[in-house]
């Protein structure tokens, strides 16, 4: 099953509409997006689905990160260590983490464990894992924006339950 971004979009923008349909009647404003989902979605036409944790909080594992033709969004190599396929992946490096070396790598290669892999890092770069992704793969589409901007709620955003 791919990951499909459209029905979490959608109820991105019935939120926001319902927000902005409460301040424009003068009602008090409301941070529980389960109740403004219910809310706007009837007016729009739009059915009511019950939604839980599990569901609303769901990001794509990486066997849903592949589009229709079955390729992987984002790039994937062999494992030069362990030699699987398919499970070496570029990722962010934590500034205070051990393989970032005191700060000067920002981004690399891993071989993904919930892949089945090794956990070998290889390939470090300097540059940020967006830059190298540019860089390197200007095929692949990264959103500019900041997580608000992208409508990206995490768990300290105000009214996230």
């Amino acid at each position: 099953m791919t990951f499909d971004p459209c029905p979490e979009k959608m109820r991105q923008i019935v939120i926001k509409a319902a927000r902005l349909r409460r301040k424009e009647l003068g009602l008090p404003e409301e941070k529980n997006i389960t109740i403004l989902y219910g809310e706007m979605a009837p007016l729009l036409g739009i059915p009511v689905v019950q939604l839980n944790s599990r569901i609303a909080n769901h990001l794509p594992s990486p066997a849903e990160m592949r589009d229709d033709k079955g390729a992987f969004i984002l790039p994937r190599k062999d494992c030069p260590h362990c030699g699987k396929k398919d499970t070496f992946v570029i990722f962010p490096i934590c500034p205070s983490c051990n393989d970032s070396e005191g700060g000067k790598f920002k981004s690399g290669w891993r071989c993904d464990e919930r892949l089945g892999g090794c956990g070998f890092v290889g390939d470090k770069s300097e540059k940020f894992w967006r830059q190298r992704m540019k860089d390197e793969y200007p095929e692949v589409e990264i959103p500019d924006g900041s997580k608000q901007e992208l409508g990206i709620l995490t768990i300290t955003n105000n009214g996230l339950r």
